[in-house]
């Protein structure tokens, strides 16, 4: 379908999440809330993603290519890898592309931190495995704290900009 131009582009991390966990074979046949397939592969790499391997991610221009993983994800689960072994690498992949590219990007447009935000960080491995990475190579991290980092505190941002710009001006009356 990627090669007609039938496939949809996506930037979404989910969609990653979505596809490893079918891979896996631990995608459930009919979803019952949101982020359900990242949550249960977290879970699954828990006790294994600090050892686990990555596959290469490659950058074209901007863009991450995932052919290389999912390669890979499909050889060793050919191999007999486990479950928890398939998505510990998924999870190192994930780690090493974002934290590489955030790494090569601050690098070439002279940016002196990062933050970490949508509902991927929401996954705690990615978030601690990302900000340990980031954290190593100098970069200072910035992460959610106050507002939560998907889609509620994109909403709190967007009131907040609405209010921003709706807001009249006020005159003062004391000189």
């Amino acid at each position: 379908m990627a090669a007609r131009s039938l496939s949809p582009l996506s930037s979404s991390a989910g969609r990653l999440f979505d596809a490893a966990a079918h891979i896996i074979g631990v995608a459930p046949e009919r979803m019952e809330y949101e982020g359900q397939t990242g949550m249960e592969l977290e879970a699954l790499a828990a006790p294994a993603v600090a050892g686990a391997r990555a596959y290469g991610v490659p950058v074209r221009g901007a863009v991450l290519h995932w052919d290389g993983p999912w390669r890979g994800l499909l050889d060793d689960l050919l191999d007999g890898a486990d479950a928890a072994s398939l998505a510990a690498r998924f999870h190192a992949t994930l780690i090493a592309a974002i934290a590489e590219r955030a790494i090569a990007l601050c690098a070439s447009e002279r940016l002196e931190a990062v933050a970490l935000t949508g509902g991927v960080f929401q996954n705690r491995l990615l978030l601690e495995g990302v900000h340990d990475r980031l954290a190593s190579a100098g970069l200072p991290v910035m992460i959610h704290t106050l507002v939560p980092a998907n889609d509620g505190g994109i909403a709190l941002g967007q009131a907040a900009v609405a209010a921003a710009l709706t807001r009249k001006p006020t005159v003062s009356v004391m000189d």
